[in-house]
């Protein structure tokens, strides 16, 4: 899919400016309605344009209903005109990968080509970053989520990936029933280097988000580490029973626990 994105023809100089969609502040609202929930998601941004330095704000609203059916949208543009932008159409139809698809995968450390499945890949690279942690920005964020998405199905969760950019929070929802009990997990995965540490904000953002959406339990994946502020805050009386954080070395344990021996037949 091209990537999402805004030209705005400057009002002053008419210069051509690029706005992407994912470099925008967003926020959303649900709504019930007769058939359903309703989502409607916001973005804003204000930038100056790149050849005169022109002051321009542009402001977008999509419609979700029923929800994953894109409805109506409405652009702002203040000091420049809106010439084209991105199929929201193809933006909101959810696509997942296919873990079915066979990869061909460099590991440098042993100067070895596999081929593999993307599932099995991801989880291979996520391994071997043990020993080389460069191998992680081999995983696109998306591919990331997808394959945390696919581990928590593996385990017997129902699970809903949220559209990229407009997650409102969390890139997962996961919903498990034992003894006829529903619980409800909203998970957070981030796929950063293992030099950069998640911190407290995201954590308290998450926790914030769990508290609105009523859900059970929230969980923080990451394949870097965890700040002191962020593991202090999410071990407190009030959340330590509704909070989880997975760094790289949990994420490692459950790659393991969930794969088992699959590994050694696969590689």
């Amino acid at each position: 899919m091209e990537e999402d994105k805004f030209i705005i023809n400057c009002n002053k100089c008419g210069y051509h400016n690029t706005v992407y969609l994912q470099d925008m502040d967003f926020g959303i609202n649900s709504y019930e309605r007769q058939m359903g929930a309703e989502n409607e998601h916001y973005a804003s941004c204000e930038i100056s344009c790149e050849n005169c330095g022109e002051n321009l704000t542009l402001d977008y609203t999509a419609w979700e209903y029923p929800v994953g059916c894109f409805n109506t949208s409405n652009v702002d543009v203040s000091g420049g005109q809106l010439t084209s932008m991105f199929n929201e159409t193809e933006l909101f139809q959810e696509r997942y990968y296919d873990f079915d698809e066979e990869i061909g995968l460099y590991l440098p450390q042993q100067q070895e080509l596999i081929t593999t499945s993307l599932n099995t890949g991801i989880a291979r690279l996520i391994l071997e970053a043990e020993k080389n942690p460069e191998l992680l920005n081999h995983i696109d964020s998306r591919e990331f989520e997808e394959f945390i998405a696919d581990l928590f199905k593996r385990q017997g969760f129902k699970v809903e990936l949220t559209q990229k950019t407009r997650d409102g929070g969390r890139d997962i929802i996961a919903i498990r029933s034992d003894l006829d009990i529903k619980s409800k997990y909203i998970i957070e995965c981030k796929r950063y280097a293992m030099s950069n540490k998640v911190g407290v904000e995201l954590i308290r953002q998450l926790y914030g988000v769990q508290q609105a959406e009523g859900a059970n339990k929230s969980v923080l994946v990451t394949t870097s580490k965890f700040t002191r502020g962020a593991i202090d805050f999410a071990n407190k009386e009030h959340t330590q029973w509704h909070m989880d954080l997975k760094d790289y070395n949990a994420l490692v344990e459950w790659v393991k626990s969930v794969f088992g021996n699959s590994f050694q037949q696969i590689f």
